[in-house]
């Protein structure tokens, strides 16, 4: 199968894929059209699976498309697939306790832009833009990653990449000492 199928086979079976990703979304920050260009991109990869290894294109999907989004799908409870972040349906039981407990001044909102402008010189300008944009920090608020792909022309994909990368060099400067993420407290 080649590309140009392997596409019009994702469109013509959207119905199916964004059933099979409705359990998934419940866990995950990300959005129904991040999912979907999971399932392109997987399109492309069986496309080529399929005539490497003389398997149907179908079955070579699947398998590829449900490898993809375990990895950027949160289960911290599962070691083996899965991203080690807290599914959001956690972190939503216990909003009565965190809304006292700031009504009674216990938690500070840390200041988001204050924090962004401490470690952008750790950055690329390439992954201050991509921050700056999805923190909120602008006057349009959070952009989602496929917002930030359209305005820079590019794939969701590389957005989703550069930001992880930023973070994580933030998280590892944290870890080194040279940042001190008490002083935002």
């Amino acid at each position: 199968m080649d590309f140009d199928r392997a596409f019009a086979w994702v469109n013509e079976n959207e119905a199916v894929i964004k059933g099979y990703i409705a359990k998934y979304r419940n866990f995950s920050p990300y959005e129904e059209c991040d999912y979907m260009q999971e399932a392109f991109e997987s399109a492309f990869i069986a496309a080529n699976r399929c005539s490497e290894k003389k398997i149907k294109f179908e079955a070579a999907f699947w398998k590829v498309f449900r490898s993809q989004i375990s990895v950027i799908t949160p289960a911290p409870d599962i070691l083996t697939h899965g991203s080690n972040s807290i599914p959001s349906h956690v972190c939503s039981d216990d909003l009565t306790y965190v809304a006292e407990n700031s009504a009674k001044g216990i938690q500070k909102e840390p200041d988001i832009e204050a924090i962004f402008q401490s470690v952008r010189h750790h950055l690329t300008e390439k992954e201050q833009q991509i921050l700056y944009w999805a923190l909120g920090i602008g006057r349009e608020g959070k952009l989602s990653n496929y917002e930030i792909a359209d305005r820079l022309g590019c794939v969701v994909s590389n957005v989703r990449d550069i930001l992880s990368r930023s973070l994580d060099r933030i998280k590892s400067l944290v870890e080194k000492g040279s940042i001190d993420p008490k002083r935002f407290v």
